[in-house]
């Protein structure tokens, strides 16, 4: 006797690889695009002479006035920051940004600066740049009668 067997077809199951490509190449260019975009708000910068432009990847650190402190546009606390800054340094070199721009508002208080310049220091950067803007002529020559 021939026994006959019934064969139960498999599933079909859609091809993902395609979906796959285009997520990741959507992620890449969101990941990019994130680069460029740079979100700022307007503060008043004490002037130096010596200011020089700043190029590269940057995190950036404001101090306002009233205590507040921002990275990177979000406000954080010391502790966050603190915890902000640790995770950076954590990251491969080519993560990690080439400076740590700290702007303060001219009537920021100093401590605040100075607990934010060392907490940036401890975690092992050395790369801090102070933000300041170019000082005009007159202004360097002081006020004229």
């Amino acid at each position: 006797m021939i026994e006959f067997t019934r064969r139960t077809p498999k599933p079909a199951s859609p091809d993902i690889t395609p979906l796959l490509d285009v997520v990741f190449i959507l992620l890449i260019f969101f990941v990019v695009s994130a680069v460029f975009t740079a979100k700022g708000v307007d503060i008043e910068l004490p002037a130096a002479e010596t200011a020089k432009a700043v190029t590269g990847r940057s995190m950036e650190i404001e101090l306002r006035e009233d205590g507040a402190i921002l990275c990177d546009t979000a406000p954080v606390t010391l502790n966050d920051l603190s915890h902000l800054l640790q995770n950076t340094y954590d990251r491969p070199i080519s993560l990690q940004p080439d400076h740590i721009l700290l702007q303060s508002a001219p009537g920021a208080r100093v401590e605040r600066f100075v607990k934010i310049v060392d907490m940036v220091r401890k975690t092992g950067f050395n790369n801090l740049v102070i933000a300041t803007r170019t000082r005009d002529r007159n202004e360097a020559n002081g006020p004229t009668p």
